[in-house]
């Protein structure tokens, strides 16, 4: 017994122990991907937006519009599997959460963007957006006015 604690004390202090694994630390990669998604579909959105005045110009309307409708197909589902993973990545035990969080916030905003482009898609198909609120706003503001001036 005296031998073995001398010999633990010389691993001790001469770094002659191999009894340990060093484990490498685990990698969160669907925090990652979502990461990813989330800035690939938010640089298409972008571009879809920055580079519609591209379209006036001959030739170049062609390329443009395709990447347009190519990225206004893609980037919604890259943020529904960007949202997904990012929900999955941030779930995860023992792994680095910031990309997961970043990716699922990104993710997240962009779905709302979504979101809130479809109920206005909807609301206009109805024509509750044109002819309903902001024609009630004019016809308000038309009173006031008319209002204003008998007064």
């Amino acid at each position: 017994m005296d031998n073995n604690n001398q010999n633990q004390n010389y691993n001790y202090y001469y770094g002659a122990v191999n009894n340990y694994e060093v484990v490498a630390p685990k990698k969160n990669i669907p925090g990652l991907l979502s990461f990813i998604f989330g800035l690939v579909a938010l640089v298409g959105i972008l571009f879809a937006c920055c580079s519609s005045m591209f379209l006036i110009i001959p030739w170049v309307n062609v390329v443009v519009g395709f990447l347009i409708g190519f990225i206004d197909v893609i980037s919604p589902l890259l943020v529904l599997v960007g949202f997904i993973l990012g929900i999955v990545g941030v779930t995860r035990k023992n792994c680095p959460k910031g990309l997961a969080i970043a990716g699922l916030i990104i993710n997240a905003l962009l779905l709302l963007y979504y979101l809130m482009l479809i109920v206005l898609a909807i609301l206009t198909a109805l024509g509750l957006i044109t002819t309903g609120i902001f024609a009630g706003l004019a016809e308000y503001l038309q009173y006031n006015n008319l209002q204003d001036m008998i007064n």
